[in-house]
């Protein structure tokens, strides 16, 4: 997927990169499915050399699993695609994205033209996408199959990234310790690059000075079970009547109805509101909270949220799960709760709430840690990368970028180890 049509931000953290690039006078051409959804806002002008043509096996929140002969139209189809792309580009590199549902023989065939590959993995797409590639799955446990099947039909029918060797940038540790031990190819060369907020969409606001708290409670997001919405919604039953969630995001259909009973049953109807906003207006969003609340559930493979939050000079408490506790440190930067319990969360609001010195600390450390984490420097650490691949790395690898615990250790009364 590719901005506007997008479920989420390794999509838009992938346009904003794109879009650093061609700012540095490299020409980008983007292949991407030719999904579209009624609800993108679309813009007055489509993006230059952005191709919506090829077919993936995803439709309406579902994989598909096509007959023989539809997956073998498909890969064709996508093949002829790439092929076409390349001969008109003759690229000196292929950057590949979020490749979960789509064919990832074309990944295959990049590899024996002997284009060097990096990819940017910001999910588990390692480890699942050659699982819900209806085309390569059906060959994973028949490897003779597959080489017969290769020579009669023309097209690659297995995804085997060891025969060519991709760099691999790793939105975070979290998905490259995954990807290590689940996935079928452990890369020889990969490293972590932190992803990072826009900072003209998120720009860092001044120190405000301290405030009177207001029991005003924000969650920004996709509202949907593994983010741990409903844990919110009853911490606010242990609150003061005064407090007040504000839950703005689009919602999971098959998560709302639960959701919303249990706000009824615990009689909060109220004080919970249900919001959207366009992306211009969430920094005010933010800005007028007392907290921002990311309670989620799962291993994220990072989180962008609580960053644009920390921007925005609003404290944060978190569960720290996944990716998210790399950059988030309990009581330096954020508060941390443990997952799923609304007491602990409750607990550490009321915290929040009577401390304006712990309130202050962490908006201070959070403003840091946003300033570390910028769009700007992803799409930099990203360029040196790829300009390596392309020159198959005879200079060495590019210089890894500071660990974030490093540039926070004066904050915590440290110093960088």
């Amino acid at each position: 997927m590719y901005p506007p049509h997008h479920l989420g931000g390794y999509e838009l953290s992938c346009q904003d990169v794109v879009a650093r690039w061609r700012a540095k006078g490299h020409k980008v051409v983007v292949l991407t499915s030719d999904l579209h959804l009624e609800r993108a806002h679309q813009p007055r002008d489509e993006e230059p050399d952005v191709e919506r043509t090829l077919r993936f096996y995803w439709r309406d929140h579902e994989i598909l699993r096509p007959s023989w002969r539809e997956s073998l139209a498909i890969e064709r189809w996508n093949q002829d695609r790439l092929k076409q792309t390349i001969d008109r580009l003759r690229p000196d590199v292929v950057s590949a994205w979020n490749m979960g549902a789509m064919s990832l023989g074309m990944l295959q065939t990049v590899g024996e033209l002997q284009i060097p590959q990096v990819y940017v993995v910001c999910d588990d797409w390692l480890i699942h996408g050659p699982i819900i590639d209806s085309w390569s799955n059906r060959f994973r446990k028949h490897r003779l199959l597959a080489r017969v099947a290769r020579k009669l039909l023309g097209v690659p029918t297995l995804f085997e990234p060891s025969s060519y060797n991709p760099a691999v940038c790793f939105v975070s540790d979290t998905i490259r310790a995954r990807a290590q031990q689940h996935a079928s190819w452990v890369p020889k060369r990969s490293m972590i690059a932190y992803t990072g907020i826009d900072h003209s969409d998120f720009p860092l606001r001044e120190m405000p000075p301290p405030r009177e708290w207001s029991w005003k409670l924000l969650y920004v997001g996709r509202v949907e079970e593994r983010k741990g919405v409903h844990v919110a919604v009853e911490a606010m039953a242990r609150l003061p009547s005064e407090a007040t969630l504000e839950i703005a995001g689009p919602a999971d259909e098959r998560y709302l109805p639960g959701l919303q009973a249990r706000i009824d049953e615990l009689d909060l109807t109220d004080r919970v509101v249900f919001t959207t906003y366009p992306r211009t207006e969430l920094p005010d969003v933010y800005a007028s909270a007392d907290v921002f609340l990311f309670p989620v559930l799962w291993d994220e493979p990072f989180g962008l949220v609580p960053l644009e939050s920390m921007a925005c000079a609003t404290p944060v408490i978190a569960t720290g799960m996944g990716g998210s506790k790399e950059f988030l440190f309990d009581d330096v930067n954020c508060l941390i709760t443990p997952p799923g319990d609304a007491a602990a969360l409750s607990e550490s609001i009321k915290r929040l709430a009577s401390d304006r010195d712990l309130r202050q600390r962490l908006v201070h450390a959070g403003h840091e840690t946003a300033r570390q984490l910028s769009v700007d420097t992803y799409a930099r650490v990203l360029e040196d990368w790829h300009r390596a691949a392309a020159q198959d790395f005879v200079e060495g690898e590019p210089a890894r970028r500071t660990p974030l615990e490093d540039a926070l250790a004066p904050l915590r009364g440290g110093s960088p180890g």
